[in-house]
């Protein structure tokens, strides 16, 4: 008997988030969060576009803060070290580390004002 399979969504494939300097995104996101970006090409209309395995895209044309979105949020290995990372380049936080819902958290801001909330799932703040 073969399994039937039923109409629907099987997985986020990206969130496309609009941004003002898709470069200086593109470098916040790989060089300080560590996303691993995929092949791609330009979109329909021609704008860059630049996916992440990590389930987030980039292109150009947004605005200085972001009305659309509340926060992103992602699951990440060693917050700790991601932190520190973001803090040596600069990086404005909304919340730095905390005991979060799901374990350590950070909510930081990426180079458009949005916010990202990273957090350890099971990791718990030592004194």
């Amino acid at each position: 008997m073969t399994a039937q399979i039923v109409p629907g969504p099987t997985e986020l494939a990206h969130i496309l988030l609009k941004v003002s300097d898709i470069e200086r995104s593109e470098r916040f996101y790989v060089d300080l969060l560590g996303f691993r970006t995929r092949p791609a090409k330009p979109l329909a209309d021609g704008r860059p576009f630049v996916p992440f395995l990590q389930g987030l895209a980039l292109t150009v044309g947004g605005a200085s803060e972001s009305q659309q979105i509340d926060h992103i949020a992602f699951k990440v290995n060693d917050l700790t070290s991601i932190a520190a990372r973001l803090r040596d380049a600069g990086a404005k936080f909304y919340q730095d580390i905390h005991q979060g819902i799901y374990g350590l958290t950070i909510y930081v801001a990426d180079p458009d004002g949005n916010k990202i909330e990273l957090f350890e799932e099971g990791a718990a703040k030592t004194l």
